[in-house]
């Protein structure tokens, strides 16, 4: 462990919260740690700890619960959400758009939602009220766009603490950044940015690839228009504009790289694969070129894909997640299966792909292992614990039209949401339908959050032409802490920064990343199952320019917000 001080304060503010979206006055409490020892204490913190939760009788709250198999509500309507994306003039490309953002924009400890309507359904913005409902604002807030919309993403790009938003754009729409006023108004400014796309934008990501404390951004098309060029990586000037830095870092995409059709990048993710501290880039690529980037600490990145390990070859959506628990982060790429296989699907049947991260940044193949290949026609996708058990789980959305295209069965009109529960030994099994989700909509953006704020982790389906769902997770007996980060720099979300965290033996990460599952992304926190233990034995925070602050004791089932103390 490196960069650590011989002391540490720590002081809780205990917000109490009643029935619904206003905390009681919070109460500071200063409290002494023990004897400071050099090896185990660091960054100094202020922590922020909710340890009530939400109104205990409205339709999702779970923590009174006696039941044990998980299982999930269908709540949407009772949650207020009365929407529906709808796109009637389907026409291929704009059939893969929508999505959903997800983000507490207005600061009150809530996580809100941003979703594409369409084109006959404006935008909406879901104020997450805190009593287990949601109102639709977009109208008010200034951001209720009606086009075809895809993939909005939250992001503090200007560092001020308020969350901006941005969405892309498909076919004749145009993407919008929209800044944060903080009077719940927001202000589209991409004139003035700099930003630019050719075709199609469907997917974003942010990060702070060269640790300069801003966020950069990273875009992604689908598109059959051949371009020999693509403009996917913009670097944030510090000044609310952006340049594209796509040749400068190494991404340009030369004439040849990609099919006569076009380009077919669909989701971009931030993350530091190799363990070095540094961001590197995953994209997921239909037509089989799937692509790993490592970040060479030097303001470029090196493509290292291995084809003979990265073969999804339909890749669509994405999770990133340390399923094993092994202190490095593995990928589990959705895509296009049959399971027993079509003739005139061809090379598009092999399905999901689950790649285990060897905690050098290379992977190796271990989707038949995990049991996850069979997906139907794969898009968003997520790591989860949902039952609080210590290992993450996936939960992916499905299906497509047919379109005229022939070749496409009509089962992916219907095809059902996958749910893959962890056995804890590498292996999943899928158990949607018996775990109550039963949903065969179109699925495209999910976002896996702990909507209510009740110790586990919900699923929010963002539909194409359809109305969105809410699934409730009823919870279980099972521990948990939530734990948000907080940073006085324009980075601050603490993008980038890990979390260790040991219950006994078991030591499970997180990184906080502002990812992408496919044209969605969650909350930038992170939620950990913690089984039955009842302590946390260590806390470690690894800040993103590696400096490091460490916990000891911390209670379980909180809500934390911790805020590094160490700067001016």
């Amino acid at each position: 462990m490196r960069n650590l001080t011989s002391a540490i304060f720590i002081t809780l503010i205990l917000s109490a919260c009643g029935g619904g979206s206003s905390p009681d006055a919070p109460v500071s409490i200063l409290v002494p740690l023990p004897a400071p020892r050099t090896s185990e204490l660091g960054v100094p913190v202020i922590i922020t700890s909710t340890t009530e939760f939400a109104s205990s009788n409205h339709q999702c709250n779970a923590r009174t619960t006696t039941q044990t198999d998980l299982q999930f509500h269908e709540i949407s309507q009772q949650a207020g959400i009365q929407y529906q994306h709808s796109n009637p003039a389907g026409d291929g490309i704009g059939d893969m758009s929508g999505g959903v953002g997800a983000g507490d924009f207005d600061g009150d400890g809530w996580v809100d939602l941003y979703a594409v309507g369409g084109e006959d359904q404006a935008n909406v913005l879901l104020r997450n009220k805190g009593d287990g409902t949601f109102e639709e604002i977009a109208s008010l807030a200034g951001i209720d766009l009606k086009n075809k919309g895809s993939g909005p993403s939250f992001a503090d790009i200007n560092g001020d603490g308020l969350l901006d938003i941005f969405v892309g754009g498909v076919t004749d729409s145009k993407p919008a950044l929209f800044i944060n006023q903080g009077n719940e108004t927001f202000l589209d400014v991409i004139a003035d940015s700099g930003l630019s796309f050719p075709d199609n934008t469907f997917s974003a990501t942010w990060g702070d690839y060269d640790k300069d404390q801003d966020l950069d951004l990273v875009i992604t098309h689908w598109t059959n228009t051949p371009h020999d060029f693509y403009a996917y990586f913009w670097l944030n000037n510090g000044d609310m504009t952006f340049t594209d830095a796509t040749v400068a870092v190494g991404m340009a995409a030369p004439k040849g790289t990609f099919p006569a059709r076009g380009d077919r990048t669909f989701t971009p993710s931030f993350a530091d694969i190799n363990n070095d501290g540094w961001q590197d880039l995953l994209f997921v690529v239909d037509g089989g070129f799937t692509k790993v980037f490592l970040n060479q600490q030097d303001g470029t990145l090196n493509e290292v894909t291995d084809r003979n390990i990265i073969t999804d070859n339909a890749g669509m959506g994405s999770a990133i997640g340390d399923y094993d628990n092994d202190g490095d982060l593995d990928w589990f790429v959705t895509a296009i299966s049959f399971k027993d296989g079509v003739e005139n699907f061809g090379s598009l049947t092999p399905g999901n792909r689950f790649y285990q991260n060897q905690g050098d940044g290379t992977f190796l193949d271990k989707t038949d292992e995990t049991g996850t290949r069979h997906g139907y026609w794969g898009w968003a996708a997520c790591f989860s614990d949902f039952n609080n058990d210590t290992f993450l789980d996936i939960f992916h959305v499905n299906g497509m039209l047919a379109n005229g295209n022939t070749t496409i069965d009509p089962m992916f009109e219907h095809d059902p949401s996958r749910l893959f529960m962890s056995n804890g030994d590498g292996s999943f099994n899928e158990q949607a339908l018996s775990a109550g989700i039963d949903d065969t909509s179109l699925g495209r953006g999910i976002v896996c959050f702990d909507y209510d704020k009740d110790g586990d982790q919900d699923i929010y389906v963002a539909n194409y032409n359809g109305a969105p769902k809410l699934f409730c997770n009823q919870g279980n007996g099972n521990n948990f802490i939530n734990i948000r980060l907080k940073e006085e720099s324009t980075n601050s979300q603490a993008l980038g920064a890990r979390i260790y965290l040991k219950t006994g033996d078991i030591e499970q990460m997180r990184e906080l990343r502002a990812g992408n599952n496919y044209v969605s992304q969650n909350p930038v926190e992170a939620h950990f199952g913690l089984g039955t233990a009842d302590t946390i034995s260590e806390l470690r925070i690894v800040w993103p320019d590696g400096e490091e602050s460490l916990i000891l004791d911390a209670e379980i089932n909180q809500f934390l917000l911790i805020t590094r103390n160490d700067r001016d």
